[in-house]
């Protein structure tokens, strides 16, 4: 009889000591830090098979908007490591080069729109641009907007994470700021890669007064080059992330970014320091 008692008073006790423990595991499960649920959205963004996604991306100068800097895009993932993306036209037309299709019919009212389309592919941890299937011109903005790499980038960069309060139902609003220095140096990274882009090519230059002509090429690129330098150690940058995640399956719904860039030498309007605010936003559906 005494030693049914004692197994009784071990159950018990057994069961007051990991009902508790138990009880704050299933918490944790689904109130884990705003820094480790971005960590496992990134793992499990890293491990879907493919997703399709639309966006836009908009410029303000002291405040006003640019029209010609605006863009919508959509777009695909397939196969963890693949991302094609194309332009779509102001009043949510396809573009014809974009589609690749000749039954799309450009409307008027878009005539003058730019289209752009891109593919690109992850290979030994580099997003290469394939180039017999996407717009090459250096200007394609479509590159620097490709969903997966700013995803990629958030698990490397020096960033603060926070959790917004007021998300909808089944989701969470993550916060995530870059270090001043951090932005500063993403935006710099952006902008080289974008003056490599159009830096000319004078090793084919065999006759003399081609030679010239890409001579002097060459020494205007070095000269903007040089004034790029020199501005991007004077402005400040601040750059803010806000990630939407799905918490039923650790997965995003929507990605938002506002870069500040504030240039003091430069006066504005207002009589503070110019301002160019770039703002892009992206949402995430049809998860395979």
């Amino acid at each position: 009889m005494r030693t049914i008692n004692i197994r009784r008073m071990m159950i018990l006790s057994a069961a007051l000591l990991l009902g508790p423990i138990l009880s704050a595991g299933c918490t944790r499960i689904h109130d884990k830090p705003a820094a480790e649920v971005l960590h496992l959205v990134l793992a499990g963004m890293a491990g879907s098979d493919g997703v399709s996604f639309e966006g836009a991306s908009s410029l303000l100068l002291d405040g006003n908007p640019a029209p010609e800097a605006s863009l919508f895009y959509g777009g695909t993932v397939s196969d963890h490591n693949k991302v094609s993306l194309h332009t779509f036209l102001p009043d949510g037309g396809t573009p014809q080069t974009a589609a690749g299709a000749g039954e799309n019919k450009l409307k008027s009212s878009s005539a003058a729109a730019a289209a752009y389309y891109t593919r690109l592919e992850k290979k030994k941890g580099q997003w290469t641009l394939l180039q017999e299937d996407s717009t090459a011109s250096p200007d394609n903005p479509l590159p620097a907007l490709n969903p997966l790499r700013q995803l990629e980038e958030l698990e490397n960069l020096e960033i603060e994470v926070s959790e917004e309060a007021g998300a909808a139902r089944g989701t969470r609003v993550l916060r995530i700021e870059l270090s001043e220095p951090e932005a500063g140096r993403q935006l710099a990274a952006e902008l080289e890669g974008q003056m490599e882009a159009i830096r000319p090519d004078t090793s084919g230059s065999e006759q003399k007064e081609t030679g010239k002509e890409e001579e002097a090429l060459q020494l205007l690129w070095e000269k903007k080059n040089n004034e790029l330098q020199q501005k991007l150690k004077e402005v400040s940058v601040r750059t803010v992330y806000y990630l939407q995640v799905d918490t039923k399956r650790n997965l995003p719904k929507r990605l938002t970014c506002t870069r500040r860039v504030n240039d003091p030498a430069n006066q504005g309007t207002t009589g503070g320091g110019a301002e160019e605010i770039y703002l892009t936003e992206v949402n995430f559906y049809g998860y395979r």
